[in-house]
């Protein structure tokens, strides 16, 4: 009798809320059906190791073989991917002018290259890739995606500025210490050196998302390569466009956050009950 009541209770609420709160569940239980789906994944995954030492658990999109959605077709994903690791020396102390050629030679080399890819895209010719074209990202994209496949390199991928400015202390830091005080100064707008802003920063954030969301309307599997702070905005951005995140990767190095969107038409048809087209 219990269990009578509250059904009907149910219905009779169902009945009273407008349709689009009536579809605003099962779109919620799709989407926890993707996080359950990526805690699996990642609960049997092997990490990917570079220099036998362990950088990443390996992962995917998510796959209609999946069955989290009645309707695949309507799932759009955005993976976002920061770089592999410099390949750098970044122990003991650095003065002023190590730590600034430091800054300048971490732009320009490459990664230390995983044992074995560490995001399987299945078929690439289904994805659209985008890379910031700083050598760190471009390397760490070639490496998972080849260099003949197609590939955007855009600057407006590219990481927030980090500068240790004009003011030349004699002590010497590691150079975490030195990166931690360049990027508070510039945040405060203090000894910028005529590098943009954390305004304009933050702006060419949003326009990277909005690139990536236009991108998966022709494109459902959607691929960024950058940079930590760049690819938290990024994904800041995206999710107040609607996207949730499924699957964050952290901020460490080869960290694979992954983004979902369900079209509403999708949502509409399942909560009917009609066959989707």
């Amino acid at each position: 009798m219990a269990r009578l009541l509250i059904t009907s209770l149910i219905c009779t609420l169902l009945a009273v809320l407008p349709a689009a709160a009536q579809v605003q569940y099962p779109k919620q239980q799709i989407i926890q059906s993707i996080v359950g789906k990526y805690a699996e994944i990642n609960s049997e995954a092997d990490y990917v190791t570079a220099n036998g030492k362990p950088v990443a658990k390996s992962t995917r999109f998510i796959e209609p073989e999946d069955e989290v959605m009645p309707n695949y077709g309507k799932l759009r994903q955005i993976a976002l991917i920061r770089h592999g690791e410099p390949d750098l020396t970044k122990t003991g102390k650095f003065s002023y002018g190590e730590a600034k050629q430091f800054l300048v030679n971490y732009d320009s080399v490459g990664i230390v290259v995983p044992d074995e890819p560490f995001f399987n895209v299945g078929d690439v010719d289904e994805v659209a890739v985008f890379s910031s074209p700083i050598n760190r990202a471009r390397t760490t994209a070639q490496y998972l995606f080849g260099t003949e496949n197609d590939m955007e390199y855009s600057p407006d991928f590219r990481e927030f500025e980090t500068t240790v400015g004009k003011f030349s202390p004699k002590f010497r830091l590691p150079i975490k210490k030195w990166t931690a005080l360049a990027r508070i100064k510039w945040i405060l707008g203090i000894d910028r050196d005529g590098i943009e802003s954390f305004a304009d920063a933050r702006e060419r954030a949003r326009k990277a998302a909005s690139k990536l969301a236009e991108a998966s309307e022709d494109n459902s599997k959607v691929v960024l390569v950058a940079h930590g702070f760049l690819n938290r905005y990024v994904k800041q951005n995206l999710e107040d466009m609607g996207w949730r995140v499924v699957r964050d990767g952290g901020n460490g190095y080869l960290a694979t956050t992954i983004l979902v969107k369900i079209e509403d038409k999708t949502i509409e048809q399942d909560a009917s009950g009609s066959s989707a087209d």
